[in-house]
């Protein structure tokens, strides 16, 4: 019975529902793995061990592991791609690119090596690494450089630096500590919507009165009790609800 599997390419992306044409949700990075609840001919229902996000994903895209090794790979302490410069080389020389967030401690078990630079980060460096990012495009779903949202990004950026949240922006919002607009730092969440109910958008601080955010593109904004003021038009963007610390 195969229960587990692995992402063995730079990025694959998970759907709400069975076939390539359904929405994307989420993704997987290369090396993350995962649980499978339901194996159909094509596609595969999973869960994300980092995550627990669920989603259908192609099986010709995906590469499916025994129990051992799926508890080898969870056991081993974890090493993150920390920007978009490193890559991996498989048994074939080929190169395969490692998106910013990839689990590079997986490389092994992939027989592949990785080329660049892993470093041990936390949360002083969130402004630093958030900036790597900075007019990438917008894309439901994605969590990587070429196509990222709201709360991916802020997911991503929190990964790298040693700080575990969920995937969607309502469930971050549940996390943490809430914070006054007097306490707010570098590198603490802000989130918005219609209400506490209806969190739609969040963002990470790079200052207390400053944002960088997905909103069409990965940009920096300013942020008053009001909202996200949007630099260029300076129009209010979206409505605050409240500030988390992680």
């Amino acid at each position: 019975m195969k229960n587990y599997g692995i992402c063995e390419l730079s990025v694959v992306p998970v759907r709400k529902n069975q076939g390539s044409k359904n929405e994307m949700v989420t993704q997987l990075l290369f090396g993350e793995i995962f649980t499978i609840i339901k194996l159909d001919k094509k596609w595969s229902k999973i869960s994300n061990e980092y995550d627990n996000y669920i989603g259908w994903v192609n099986n010709i895209q995906i590469k499916f592991i025994d129990k051992i090794s799926y508890e080898s790979i969870k056991k081993n302490k974890p090493f993150y791609s920390t920007n978009n410069k490193g890559y991996l080389i498989n048994k074939y020389k080929n190169k395969i690119s490692a998106p910013l967030g990839s689990l590079i401690s997986s490389s092994k078990f992939l027989e592949t090596t990785f080329q660049g630079e892993l470093s041990n980060l936390n949360r002083d460096n969130i402004s630093k690494v958030s900036m790597l990012f900075l007019d990438s495009p917008y894309l439901w779903g994605g969590r990587t450089t070429h196509g990222i949202d709201c709360s991916g990004f802020s997911q991503i950026i929190y990964k790298v630096c040693g700080i575990k949240i969920s995937r969607d922006a309502r469930q971050q919002a549940v996390e943490g500590k809430l914070i006054d607009k007097r306490n707010v730092n570098c590198g603490d969440l802000a989130f918005f919507g219609e209400s506490k109910k209806k969190i739609t958008h969040v963002g990470i601080m790079i200052s207390k009165s400053e944002i960088i955010h997905a909103f069409g593109k990965i940009r920096i904004d300013k942020v008053n009790m009001e909202g996200i003021i949007n630099s260029k038009t300076g129009k209010n963007t979206h409505k605050l609800i409240e500030f988390r610390n992680y």
